[in-house]
């Protein structure tokens, strides 16, 4: 089945999403391991432009993203419409100190955090993916939705990850988007 270009409640956009979510939710983790397999401190460090995040920033980030959306789908599944939190990435980037966190344990933490929201995921009553909590910005949400956001979430970093990367080498000049 081809993907499929769907609207995302949660990034208020259609998007691109891979027909089978599961197979791809499963690929990032590897993806970011080899995202910087071969780099130096000083490639994860560097902001190719000053409004754009380092390799280092979008794996913390992806990593707490994990965190937020493994919660979210947690208190969806648990509770009757249940409020969902929002966060801030920005600040979460700012006060959680991105910049000088290792990239490798974000990864591992990123990849333990996925197995086990997938695992739950898998685990739970055929219908569970339909219940919803509402979060204060979107609205209604239900946690098929959220997990068909995690997949967008990844890719959409995933690409930001791979031209940061072609930046960081050589390979495109940073103001090529």
């Amino acid at each position: 089945m081809p993907d499929a270009r769907v609207f995302c409640p949660i990034c208020q956009a259609e998007v691109e999403r891979p027909a089978d979510l599961w197979a791809a939710a499963a690929r990032t983790p590897r993806r970011l391991y080899r995202a910087v397999r071969g780099l130096t401190e000083a490639d994860l460090a560097y902001r190719p432009r000053a409004d754009a995040w380092s390799i280092r920033e979008i794996i913390l980030h992806l990593a707490d993203a994990e965190l937020v959306h493994g919660y979210r789908m947690r208190r969806a599944l648990a509770g009757d419409s249940p409020e969902l939190p929002s966060y801030d990435p920005a600040a979460w980037a700012a006060r959680a100190a991105y910049d000088r966190r290792d990239v490798r344990t974000a990864i591992a933490a990123f990849r333990a955090l996925r197995l086990a929201n997938l695992d739950l995921l898998r685990a739970v009553e055929p219908g569970a993916l339909e219940r919803a909590g509402r979060h204060p910005r979107f609205g209604p949400v239900t946690v098929g939705q959220l997990f068909g956001h995690l997949v967008d979430h990844d890719l959409e970093h995933l690409r930001q990850l791979e031209w940061t990367r072609a930046v960081v080498e050589g390979k495109i000049e940073p103001g090529s988007a």
